[in-house]
């Protein structure tokens, strides 16, 4: 019997109009301070409905604008390689903590680690990561830039047990008690 070996996978949602975030903190909390009001005061007219479907709308404007980068883990010996070329920096309390120069290696090991790119619809989208990835990251903020290495230390850095659900094995219990 031959073993095949599927490296690990991730998702990364990546919104690419940043307005949109701003808009939808600014509605939600528009809508959180008409809730706590209305509860308040019944007789006040409830602008609640109008306000929560902005916050929904909003919500679907920032899923047709984002797109999603699958990751896979990069093959052993790859990953090895790139751990060894790129020596933690001295004083650098991240680069202690991983063993690695973690700014460094994310430069080569991101776009290695890009599969394929969707939109929001799940259709495949054309991008050569080798080509395209470093002006994308350039123009992202760190926070965005962060996603996708914590993406990438996952799948190659990370734990690989079998996951666990409890919700989804108590769901399972309760229904077969039934």
């Amino acid at each position: 019997m031959t073993l095949t070996v599927k490296r690990p996978e991730t998702r990364v949602s990546f919104c690419l109009d940043g307005d949109l975030k701003a808009a939808h903190e600014a509605a939600d909390a528009e809508y959180t301070a008409a809730r706590a009001r209305s509860v308040v005061d019944a007789r006040l007219n409830d602008p609640t409905k109008d306000l929560a479907q902005k916050v929904i709308d909003l919500e679907d404007q920032m899923k047709a604008a984002s797109v999603t980068f699958l990751i896979r883990g990069l093959p052993r010996g790859d990953w090895s390689g790139l751990k060894a070329a790129h020596a933690p920096r001295p004083e650098n309390t991240t680069d202690k903590a991983y063993g690695f120069n973690v700014e460094a290696l994310m430069v080569e090991a991101l776009p290695k680690s890009i599969v394929s790119v969707e939109n929001h619809s799940g259709e495949a989208l054309p991008f050569d990561p080798a080509k395209e990835w470093d002006a994308l990251a350039d123009d992202m903020t760190d926070s965005q830039y962060e996603d996708f290495v914590l993406a990438v230390l996952r799948v190659n850095a990370g734990r690989n047990d079998v996951p666990f659900s409890l919700s989804a094995f108590r769901m399972i219990q309760d229904s077969e008690q039934k």
